[in-house]
């Protein structure tokens, strides 16, 4: 039977103070992604099975920075247990994820993924008396989910490797659709996301395209510290920059969606000898890692992360949050 779909309230908020952890100051250089060759190249997606993260968003929209803190956060987290080597023996994606680990240790956010890129990544994490889960996620470049919005000169399409991993009927899938908010300005915003969001749903469950009976989604608003100021709400920044994208949601029964802000810390921009401007990280912001973190675990295991933010909320948390 299809799962119960509806919209899910906002994610739970965590209401201590935000604890931001400094960075260390940085190394000459971040470590070149570009030396690294694990680039997919289709001759193992048939027959895939198992747990699936795709993160999708536009270009430049945060999707990148977002598994690099991701993978980050695991990693520094001595109540975690983080397993990092890939289940197929491929010690190239394992180097990957740790130059992930120290850029982000060291201020540097990682470039965008080249157009025509698609990587796969393995891991593992949990905690001692919970079950451990086993998941994977794409690194896949915006220019390739873009391409699914119709436009005059070009038909609709994703990368041809990611339409294969979609169509696996062995692959657990979910989904982070990536909102870059400083692009939804308050007044301004011009709708490309939510063009490219709703068309990318009705695709996923469209018959002529991936057929997919149910969709288990997180709305992100990336670089919310950009726009938290102009919007009372991530619901209202959602209610208002995605309209037709929200009205596909709440009219189908077959998709369960949740929305949360995303911060990544302070940024400022360092000025190299060269003259060229750098963005990097002076301190990160946990909260909201931990509770994407917390969502993805939820979302395969239905147990939650001790010390994590709150998915779900209960009835008492509720009558707390009012008397607060």
């Amino acid at each position: 039977m299809a799962q119960q779909a509806q919209e899910q309230p906002d994610l739970a908020r965590p209401h201590v103070t935000p604890v931001i952890g400094p960075i260390s100051e940085p190394g000459p250089n971040p470590i070149d992604m570009n030396e690294f060759d694990n680039v997919v190249d289709g001759s193992a997606i048939e027959g895939k099975t198992g747990n699936f993260v795709f993160t999708v968003g536009s270009v430049a929209s945060g999707k990148s920075t977002l598994q690099n803190f991701l993978v980050h956060r695991l990693h520094v987290d001595e109540n975690i247990h983080f397993d990092r080597t890939s289940s197929d023996g491929n010690t190239v994606s394992e180097a990957y994820l740790n130059a992930w680990v120290q850029n982000i240790a060291a201020g540097y956010l990682p470039e965008r993924t080249r157009k025509g890129v698609l990587r796969e990544f393995n891991v593992r994490f949990g905690q001692r008396g919970k079950p451990s889960l086993d998941f994977s996620f794409i690194e896949i470049a915006g220019e390739d989910i873009r391409s699914i919005v119709p436009t005059a000169t070009n038909q609709p399409r994703l990368h041809e490797h990611l339409e294969r991993y979609l169509r696996q009927k062995g692959v657990n899938k979910r989904f982070v659709f990536v909102s870059d908010s400083s692009r939804n300005r308050l007044g301004k915003g011009r709708f490309e996301e939510d063009l490219l969001f709703d068309t990318l749903i009705r695709y996923l469950l469209s018959d002529a395209g991936i057929g997919l009976k149910t969709l288990n989604l997180l709305f992100i608003a990336a670089k919310w510290d950009v726009v938290r100021n102009e919007y009372k709400s991530d619901a209202q920044y959602f209610r208002t920059n995605f309209p037709q994208t929200r009205s596909t949601i709440q009219a189908s029964p077959r998709i369960r969606a949740s929305y949360m802000p995303f911060s990544v810390g302070e940024v400022v921009l360092e000025k190299r000898e060269s003259g060229e401007s750098v963005a990097r990280l002076k301190s990160i912001e946990r909260r909201y890692v931990e509770l994407l973190i917390n969502w993805i675990y939820h979302t395969f295991t239905q147990r939650e992360l001790k010390g994590y933010p709150k998915v779900t909320v209960s009835f008492w948390d509720r009558v707390r949050d009012y008397f607060a």
